[in-house]
């Protein structure tokens, strides 16, 4: 399969999934919702396994992986406050208290995650 092919493809599987996934939540049915998500992933890998020309080069994988942490860290900053700051005015709004927690405790989860993939690539690479 050729690259243009594949990019046509992608689309195809990213828009019917997402398509499909808002008619099982608008059917209040989330296991639909969820083999939905599960199939698409899976049909994108096998048509993504049929590709025989090049997709991705070393600058693309860079600007990926800049963009990547990026997002991680605006997000993980961002959940981070908003956790702080729900949890500090949990006296004069005590039902966004476990809001907080969760916040806090989503972030704390992140930097878990981003710690050990860290850690694991720069022993491999490194």
């Amino acid at each position: 399969m050729e690259k243009k092919t594949y990019q046509t493809f992608r689309v195809l599987i990213g828009t019917s999934v997402g398509a499909l996934i808002a008619a099982a939540v608008i059917m209040e049915n989330l296991l639909l919702a969820f083999v939905m998500l599960i199939l698409g992933t899976l049909l994108s890998y096998f048509v993504k396994k049929n590709v025989y020309e090049v997709t991705e080069d070393e600058r693309t994988s860079l600007i990926a992986s800049k963009a990547s942490r990026m997002a991680m860290l605006s997000f993980l900053t961002i959940i981070t406050v908003l956790g702080i700051g729900l949890l500090t005015l949990k006296n004069n709004f005590p039902e966004f208290t476990q809001a907080g927690y969760t916040l806090s405790y989503s972030a704390c989860l992140l930097l878990l995650f981003y710690s050990g993939f860290y850690a694991y690539y720069n022993k491999k690479h490194g």
